[in-house]
């Protein structure tokens, strides 16, 4: 896998580091994977809040984006589940954009972030 996803349980949330690099071709398979994983230590750690660190080189096509959103559902992603995700640059943070805005629109709660304090607070509020 050409990427890591590391974990930590928290009294009240799940913190996610995942880092590596987006494989052409199998970004929307490799995303639904982690996604996964994350949703099922959610279920396996009884937490629905999540902080998550993404430092991902590469891009996923918009159609990639929007598919990931639309079957969250299929591999376990909750809608009571609040996602707070943290971005190294400007450029992950408006490559994400997309996702955010179809995450709100499906009726998931997600917020992109540019600084940890920031999104845990947004999350824990």
């Amino acid at each position: 896998m050409p990427y890591t996803l590391d974990f930590r349980v928290l009294p009240k949330y799940l913190e996610v580091h995942i880092k590596g690099t987006l494989l052409p071709g199998k970004e929307l398979k490799e995303a639904v994977e982690r996604w996964s994983k994350v949703a099922k230590l959610c279920k396996q750690e009884d937490r629905n809040l999540i902080l998550a660190f993404i430092d991902l080189e590469g891009q996923h096509s918009t159609s990639s984006k929007f598919n990931l959103v639309d079957a969250a559902s299929t591999f376990g992603w909750q809608p009571d589940y609040k996602l707070s995700v943290v971005v190294k640059t400007d450029k992950q943070f408006q490559h994400l954009s997309f996702t955010e805005t179809v995450m709100t629109n499906l009726g998931y709660e997600m917020k992109l972030f540019t600084n940890k304090r920031e999104a845990r607070k947004w999350l824990l509020a």
